[in-house]
């Protein structure tokens, strides 16, 4: 029902067409992610109408990626312990880099109608995914040989390569470096369109390093809780309810990004200790530090959570992917004992507010005492007494939500669910209204 309203808006006003994989469309999506290429004026036409179809019909706007060439919805609906999820991709044009390659009208003129929507032709289902591959060096890919094969010699194809690219056939289109192909492009838009070539370019690197900084199109999440409070098996049946869109687009860590070793590591590498512990299997099996010992861990481990955040969180919530933490820094504020940081937990949290980058949806799982030291008895009573109450000094503060885990796994899940598709549809919203007063700030 979705998928089939918003074709139908789709059908209504806009000028559009599906690249690929409509064959089974509305009832069998059989990819990731539905692929549109609509001109920018059509966008323009049905965003707010999209938007308001989405919300009304109960469903959520979990990603929302607006780049030069792109914008997606990642969209969710829950009901019950099922969770469905469909991603929308409306291409403007074909380009890299800021580099055009090929636009949107060039698709859609001979866009065809199968009773339920517009396609495009094979030779732009072709063109589309080859111009794009060549000019980043990468070869056309396999699985799409049979469209290769029905494409790559009629005089569309051939012409288009020729006018791009500056060479006749696909077949030496194919024996050329990715670097030449591009430089041909580029010399293609300088020569034809200079102009739009360098608002295309500045368009880019602006929605490029706004993406990169803001980190608000995907997502991070990280859990913490006591040893036996169910983490792995949460995570597991969450990445499971989250496919197939982001069955392969996340990235998963545990404790931290990990762009330094371990201190004791470290410190073993360049002399300074002597032999290494590396029983990983007892995490608690460190003795007590001092306060000096604990601040120079602190520093230590903080430096890898602000390099990290640049490195490697930031570069995937850029685009519509998610970054999930198994134990974040949260874990140093309630677990001291694993982290061997022995500071008082209040001045922990007001310092990781302070230095630290917060991920965008804490979790702090737990259960009752009883149940905790019935799946795992790594801590004793007094230890999962001391860890809850941190969690609870957690779960008043802003970005932290206590999830109960002592019934079924799946209604974990659920819950986790719920509260996340929530805050990030809330989130997008105003994201959406922003950039429609600020569009209609410049045009008057």
């Amino acid at each position: 029902e979705h998928i089939k309203n918003i074709i139908s808006l789709l059908n209504k006003k806009a000028d559009y067409a599906v690249l690929r994989n409509y064959e089974g469309l509305p009832d069998h999506n059989k990819s990731r992610d539905i692929d549109i290429i609509i001109t920018r004026k059509g966008y323009k036409q049905i965003k707010n109408e999209l938007v308001g179809l989405i919300d009304r019909s109960g469903w959520k706007i979990i990603t929302y990626l607006h780049s030069d060439r792109l914008i997606t919805y990642v969209c969710a609906y829950q009901e019950g312990d099922q969770t469905e999820i469909v991603q929308w991709d409306f291409f403007v044009n074909t380009s890299v880099f800021g580099i055009l390659l090929m636009d949107a009208d060039e698709f859609l003129v001979n866009k065809k109608f199968n009773g339920f929507l517009y396609y495009v032709d094979v030779e732009c289902q072709f063109l589309d995914k080859y111009l794009y591959n060549r000019a980043v060096g990468s070869p056309y890919p396999e699985k799409y040989r049979s469209t290769k094969e029905k494409a790559e010699h009629t005089d569309i194809v051939e012409q288009k390569i020729q006018s791009l690219f500056g060479v006749k056939t696909v077949s030496q289109c194919d024996k050329m470096g990715g670097k030449k192909l591009l430089g041909a492009a580029i010399c293609w838009n300088l020569k034809c369109r200079p102009i739009n070539f360098l608002r295309d370019l500045i368009a880019f690197l602006r929605t490029f390093w706004g993406n990169y900084l803001c980190s608000n199109t995907g997502f991070s999440v990280g859990f913490t809780g006591p040893d036996g409070s169910g983490k792995t098996t949460v995570i597991d049946l969450m990445l499971e309810r989250l496919a197939p869109v982001f069955r392969t687009a996340h990235c998963y860590y545990h404790f931290r990004p990990l762009i330094i070793g371990n201190l004791s590591e470290v410190a073993h590498s360049v002399g300074l200790k002597k032999e290494v512990d590396r029983n990983y299997s007892n995490p608690h099996r460190g003795g007590k530090t001092g306060i000096i010992n604990s601040l120079l861990r602190l520093f230590y481990l903080s430096f890898d959570y602000i390099i990290g955040n640049f490195i490697k969180v930031k570069t995937v919530t850029r685009i519509t992917r998610i970054v999930i933490f198994d134990r974040y820094y949260t874990d140093i504020i309630c677990d001291s004992h694993r982290s061997r940081i022995y500071l008082n937990y209040k001045f922990l949290y007001g310092f990781g507010k302070l230095f630290i980058p917060s991920l965008d949806y804490n979790i702090l799982l737990t259960a009752g005492t009883d149940m905790i030291l019935a799946r795992k008895r790594e801590l004793d009573e007094e230890g999962i007494r001391l860890i809850n109450k941190k969690i609870d000094y957690l779960a008043n503060k802003i970005g932290y939500k206590k999830i109960l885990n002592e019934r079924t796994p799946e209604e974990a899940v659920t819950e986790i669910l719920n509260y996340i598709f929530e805050k990030q549809h809330n989130k997008n919203l105003r994201r959406l209204q922003r950039l429609r007063q600020l569009c209609i700030f410049f045009y008057r």
